[in-house]
């Protein structure tokens, strides 16, 4: 016969369920946690950006000081759900400009994944003028032009996970082949066709000079 105290007994496997349970729930919570996604992305009449995930958080930005009054633009969810991109636009006054009205110019990317801004992608000229994701969410193609000038669709491919640049492409009259994530990027611009490149790239363009040494235009 056990001579043991029964409530202890009893207590033995009423302990062993408790912290089963406890461990079922904690796993529920982060696996939970790990599976949220982002609903909906949008600004409000303040030009505050909120981003609306599933488990009902409202994560809010605000624009910042040195924005001037610029606000959000062209904000984008990534196909994976967790991944929001958006420009980040600066007011420049006509001084700032070189104009005599003031407007706004996208001077960043901003990329926010999981409760924060992960990357900051700044402009590679004047201005960022469209871009998208790639590759579900794990990289980011981005178009940037002067504000003033000939627009060359300088283009990049960036890792944003790293921050780095992947590849780039710009108008080429010697190599004009438009990579994959370019012409997904450029699909609603009108580029020029290799012909009308013409006055961009005049046929006595200094060329390279021979293995000799000598200029094709010194001969």
């Amino acid at each position: 016969m056990w001579a043991g105290d029964p409530e202890q007994q009893y207590d033995i496997p009423v302990r062993k369920y408790l912290v089963l349970a406890w461990l079922v729930l904690c796993c529920t919570i982060a696996f939970a946690a790990a599976q949220t996604i982002v609903t909906k992305a949008f600004t409000d009449s303040k030009g505050q950006l909120h981003i609306v995930t599933s488990d009902w958080q409202d994560h809010l930005i605000r624009p910042e000081e040195w924005q001037a009054g610029g606000g959000f633009d062209s904000i984008d969810i990534a196909p994976d759900r967790r991944t929001v991109g958006w420009l980040v636009l600066q007011q420049l006054s006509p001084l700032e400009g070189g104009t005599n009205y003031s407007y706004s110019v996208a001077a960043d990317l901003d990329v926010w994944r999981d409760g924060q801004v992960i990357r900051r992608i700044p402009s590679p000229f004047g201005g960022i003028k469209d871009w998208v994701f790639w590759k579900g969410g794990s990289e980011i193609a981005l178009y940037g032009a002067p504000t003033h000038g000939p627009d060359f669709f300088f283009s990049q491919l960036i890792d944003v996970r790293t921050g780095k640049e992947l590849a780039h492409w710009s108008i080429d009259r010697r190599d004009y082949v438009v990579p994959a994530w370019a012409k997904a990027l450029l699909e609603n611009e009108t580029l020029p066709s290799p012909d009308d490149l013409t006055p961009w790239f005049p046929e006595n363009e200094r060329k390279a000079p021979d293995k000799e040494g000598h200029s094709p235009h010194a001969r």
